[in-house]
């Protein structure tokens, strides 16, 4: 099987384990939820938790593997769902597709049953799971709620929020993943690196190559410089912290995989 096929089948299988998890989710009241968990559907970060697991477990484990990732994948719905909630409060210009209380609801239940996904393992690291992704929750909402109260985010400061949004969930990815492969504690640090790198750049690519300018940035030149400066900066430190991981883990895999969200990969309208 090619690492494609192994991407594309491991992707159906968390789709699965998704669903499943939102069946209890109502096409009314719950509607965002829905909606937030089938768009962009490519499972980046669940993929990420299993990359970073299977390069540095001794027997990779598709049993808590796959749960782990689902988990992440609901953790990333929620972090979405908060963004754009608070992105609509803050325009009252914006079209709201669904009512501030239905999304509130939402994250909510994409949170909870985040945390009870993760929990079903059977995995006396699961504690160390939790804590990561406590801390990245509160990262994130920290990150969110400054960018809110600006008019304007400088594009300094937007290279600072993608950090620590994007970067923050892959970086809690990662950690999720090593930590259910046992990592030693002296390579955690170098592990939280190539997460944080692989959730920045992805971001970027993601809002150059969609002129989203999410969050008030504006679209000039020189902030795509800069986000692009930035991106490549990310990807350069992922390259150094996989270099000094390969004593323990495969990172062939892990730096193709991050490579794939590069800038380089950008539509050619895009570039500099």
């Amino acid at each position: 099987m090619t690492r494609t096929e192994r991407l594309s089948e491991r992707r159906l299988e968390i789709d699965r384990r998704l669903e499943e998890a939102l069946e209890q989710a109502g096409r009314d009241r719950l509607g965002p939820v829905r909606a937030t968990m089938t768009d962009r559907d490519d499972r980046r970060y669940g993929q990420l938790v299993a990359q970073v697991h299977d390069s540095i477990a001794a027997t990779p484990a598709r049993e808590t593997v796959l749960p782990a990732a689902t988990a992440i994948e609901l953790f990333r719905g929620y972090v979405r769902l908060r963004a754009q909630l608070l992105c609509r409060l803050g325009d009252e210009d914006a079209s709201v597709q669904w009512d501030v209380t239905s999304a509130l609801l939402a994250s909510d239940y994409l949170y909870t049953t985040a945390y009870s996904t993760l929990g079903t393992l059977d995995d006396d690291r699961i504690g160390s799971c939790f804590e990561t992704l406590a801390s990245v929750s509160a990262s994130v909402i920290e990150a969110l709620g400054t960018a809110e109260s600006q008019s304007t985010v400088p594009a300094t400061d937007y290279c600072s929020l993608i950090d620590e949004t994007a970067g923050s969930l892959g970086r809690g990815s990662a950690l999720v993943g090593a930590t259910l492969a046992d990592i030693d504690e002296q390579y955690r640090e170098r592990v939280a690196t190539v997460g944080r790198g692989f959730g920045t750049v992805s971001r970027i690519q993601f809002v150059l190559a969609s002129d989203a300018g999410a969050l008030r940035t504006g679209s000039s030149s020189s902030t795509v410089r800069r986000l692009r400066r930035h991106a490549t900066r990310r990807l350069t430190e992922v390259d150094r912290a996989l270099d000094e991981l390969s004593p323990v883990a495969d990172v062939a895999p892990v730096r193709a995989f991050v490579r794939e969200a590069a800038p380089d990969r950008l539509p050619k309208r895009c570039r500099d």
